[in-house]
This record gives C-alpha cells, sequence and structure tokens, in this order.
C-alpha cells in the first residue's frame, strides 16, 4: 500500500508539473501576441498616416504592432512585390488595387472560406463587386488564350482581398480663401448656373480663373462632369436614348449640356493653358491658387493635401445640376479602390487576418484611418460618418449606398461610348470649343452627322 500511495504522489506531482506547464504556456502566448509585430506594404504615400492611426488602435487592442513600409510609384511596388513573391519574402499584409486576377492570388491567401457575412455585409454593396471572381471572368478566362494561368486555375465566387476604400469622379473642390476674398460664402452651388456665377465673381474680384481639370485627356469631362450634367437633366434614360441612338444631341432636351462648357470658353472661365494640362497638372495648378475649381475624383483630396494644401482650405461637392434638372442633387455609385490582402506563407496568418477584418470593418478604425489618409472608407459608416473630416463627409454624401441613377446608365456608357465612335468625335469637338473654334450647335451638329454616317455604314 506504501508503494502504491507513492505512486499516486508522484502521479499527482507529475500532473501538477503539466498543467502549471500549460499555464504558463498560455501566459506566455498572449505576452507572445503582445510583442508580435506584422509587417505590411503599401504604395500610397497619402495612406500610410491613415493606416498607421487604425494600427495604433489596434495596437491598444491587441498589443500586436504593424509595421508599415511604403514604395512607391506603382510601378516600383509591382516589381518590388513580384520579386519578394518569387523569393516568398511579403509582408504579412499587402496593401493593392481593388481586383481579381491580377496575378497576386498565388501569393495570398484566398479568403471566401475565412470571411463571413458579418463582416462583407457591413461594406457599401457594391464594395466587393471588383474583389469577388465572377462566373463572367472565369468564361472569359478560360476562353482567352492570353490569360495567365492563374487566371485560367480561378474559381466564381473566390476573393484574395477585403475592400479598403472606395471612390467615384463627379467631384469639384474649390479654394475657400479666393472664393471668400470674392467675397463670397464658401459653400456648394446649388446649380450648375450658381456655379457659374460664383466663377465669374471669383474671376471679376480676384482676376483668378474659375476652373481648371486635366482637359489633355479629350474624354474626361465626358467621364467626370457631362455625364453626370446629362444623367440629371434628362434623367439616366435620356442619356441612355443618347448613348443608343435614339436621339441627338441637338435635340433641345440635350444641348444644355453642350452650352454648358461653351458658357465656361466664351466668359474665359477655364484656366489659360487648360488643354495641355493633364489630370496632375491640374491638381498642381489648384494648389498653386492657379484656379478656384479643380474637377476630380474622392481620391483628388489626399493628392491635393500631398502638395500643401490645408484641408481646411478646401470644400469639396457633386457636380450641381442645370436649373431645370429631373434630378437635383448628384449621387454615384462608388467603386472600390484598393484592398487589403495577407500572405498565404505568413507565420501571423491569423493574427494579419484579424487586423484586415479590424481595418475594414471596425467603424473606429475605419474613421481614424479614413481621416488621416483622407480617403472613403469601404466600410458603410451610417451615423458614424459623422465623424468623417467635414470634405470627406461631404464626398461619402454623393456616395450611393444602394445603386443609383449612374448604375442604371452605367451599362449603355460601357457598351456603347467607346463602341460608337461619335463619341471620340464629341471629345474632340469639345476642346476646339474650348478653343472657341467651334460654337456648341457646330459641336452638336458634327456629333449626330458623325451618327448618321456611322449608321448608314452600319458602324
Amino acid at each position: 500500500m506504501k508503494t502504491r500511495a507513492g505512486m499516486m504522489m508522484t502521479l499527482l506531482i507529475v500532473f501538477s508539473l503539466i498543467v502549471s506547464a500549460c499555464g504558463g504556456g498560455q501566459s506566455g502566448g498572449t505576452e507572445s501576441d503582445a510583442n508580435k509585430e506584422l509587417t505590411m506594404w503599401t504604395w500610397k504615400v497619402a495612406y500610410t498616416p491613415g493606416i498607421e492611426a487604425a494600427a495604433k488602435l489596434y495596437e491598444e487592442k491587441t498589443g500586436v504592432k504593424v509595421k508599415v513600409e511604403t514604395f512607391t510609384p506603382d510601378d516600383t511596388y509591382r516589381q518590388k512585390f513580384q520579386a519578394a513573391a518569387n523569393s516568398k519574402n511579403l509582408p504579412d499584409i499587402v496593401n493593392w488595387w481593388a481586383t481579381a486576377g491580377d496575378s497576386i492570388e498565388n501569393s495570398v491567401m484566398e479568403l471566401s472560406g475565412e470571411v463571413g457575412d458579418d463582416i462583407l455585409s457591413t461594406y457599401y454593396s457594391a464594395a466587393m463587386d471588383p474583389i469577388i471572381v465572377t462566373q463572367s471572368q472565369v468564361d472569359s478566362w478560360q476562353a482567352d488564350k492570353n490569360a495567365t494561368t492563374i487566371q485560367k486555375s480561378l474559381k466564381a465566387g473566390q476573393f484574395y482581398g477585403l475592400p479598403l476604400d472606395i471612390g467615384g469622379f463627379f467631384t469639384f473642390y474649390g479654394n475657400k480663401k479666393l472664393i471668400e476674398e470674392a467675397g463670397l460664402t464658401a459653400e456648394a452651388p446649388k446649380t450648375w448656373e450658381e456655379f457659374v456665377s460664383m466663377m465669374e465673381t471669383i474671376k471679376e474680384k480676384t482676376g483668378t480663373p474659375g476652373l481648371v481639370f486635366g482637359a489633355k485627356l479629350p474624354d474626361l469631362w465626358e467621364n467626370w462632369a457631362g455625364s453626370a450634367l446629362s444623367i440629371m437633366l434628362n434623367e439616366p434614360q435620356g442619356y441612355i436614348d443618347l448613348l443608343e441612338r435614339k436621339s441627338k444631341l441637338s435635340d433641345p432636351a440635350n444641348l444644355p449640356v453642350v452650352k454648358a462648357m461653351e458658357t465656361l470658353a466664351n466668359k474665359d472661365l477655364l484656366m489659360p493653358g487648360i488643354l495641355s494640362t493633364d489630370i496632375d497638372g491640374a491638381d498642381q495648378a489648384f494648389a498653386a491658387g492657379k484656379a478656384a475649381f479643380d474637377l476630380g475624383g474622392s481620391f483628388t483630396m489626399s493628392t491635393l493635401l500631398a502638395m500643401g494644401m490645408n484641408p481646411e482650405d478646401i470644400i469639396t461637392f457633386p457636380v450641381p445640376p442645370l436649373e431645370g434638372s429631373k434630378i437635383t442633387s448628384w449621387t454615384t455609385d462608388p467603386f472600390t479602390l484598393t484592398m487589403l490582402s495577407v500572405n498565404k506563407d505568413s507565420k501571423n496568418k491569423d493574427q494579419a487576418l484579424d487586423f484586415i477584418k479590424f481595418l475594414t470593418a471596425d467603424p473606429d478604425a475605419a474613421v481614424a484611418f479614413a481621416n488621416a489618409a483622407y480617403t472613403v472608407p469601404a466600410l458603410n459608416l451610417g451615423d458614424r460618418a459623422q465623424d468623417l473630416d467635414p470634405n470627406l463627409k461631404s464626398i461619402s454624401e454623393a456616395f450611393a449606398a444602394e445603386p443609383g441613377p449612374y448604375s442604371q446608365a452605367s451599362p449603355a456608357i460601357n457598351t456603347y461610348r467607346g463602341k460608337h465612335k461619335e463619341w471620340e468625335v464629341y471629345a474632340q469637338s469639345m476642346q476646339s470649343m474650348i478653343e472657341k473654334k467651334m460654337t456648341a450647335e457646330e459641336v452638336v451638329k458634327t456629333f449626330d452627322d458623325t451618327m448618321e454616317s456611322l449608321k448608314a455604314s452600319g458602324n
């Protein structure tokens, strides 16, 4: 019995040591997590402060640090990613363009089995659209002899990233100092005509031209402003009819949109040299005070701040409607700009996945990121949008949470504006009108004549 009792005591001591060892391991694991550091790459210089702001919140919550490294420009970043992927030396987390089939899928985690609807349902409704592989893409890649091996391996429903931020075009930026120097209130104009009046006053009082945009690109005006004026004036179906050649540009319902640009040209409200100005040049000119207003997208804000502008000196507003428009305020459907992915070979996959869920779906993290990066988060913030910077809030309010008027017209835009060559002629004619070499009536006649000629020839 004595021997048996001794054996029992020995087993109890051993069990006690095992329990103690296990307890020590759990404690050590927590400490290990607290000291863990994730690495993340981005090419967006302006995003770095935003990511770091959200990372700080994550460290306070979990003890896990995130070290952000930035490599720019775009081509350098792509080359660095590819070299690191080949040598299996990628960071834990990668910021990438929102896309599917961009040949990063061999290097990052497939997330469709890792992220549930509790996360996915919190984003803007279209935020995952460019990221999730569609059956249409699968069919297209299978039939395309030039498709990559990676593209041919993808399946419908897979996704390799979570949406970080969204954006859209159709945004005007105003120089608040110039507006107030002209004796005006720095508020968004309610109509296009009121906007023109503001530009006239500023030109008269300060000598500064009213507007700059990347007019060197012939179709930029139509893509970023003209189509919005048309859709608001005649509702989406009116623009669709024009795209489908069921109406003419010279129709009284369509002519005011062309005259809107003619007015700017004839009143000398466009910055001199605008036809040799690209997108970056327009932003630089606006930041330097050479024009009172700049046409861009939601993403323009971070560029302007990087150029030294103070957000408090800027007002933002969507394209204002022409008087008499059937739609009196513009909203556009945002598209996803960038996503976050996890290195599939990372030793910290669980923590990396947890961090990208936190950054993209936690309201506190999303607000901290957005305000420091000056971009709109993919997370639908709802009431928390009140916590965004005023300019970001203004931009986000022009984003449709559900499919809006631009979505109704976009299938026809995608189908016909590249296919029907009268739109190329129109873009070139608009540039001639900016140079005062054509009138609005001549522009619409050229468009209509070209359309009829192409139709007659079967094109």
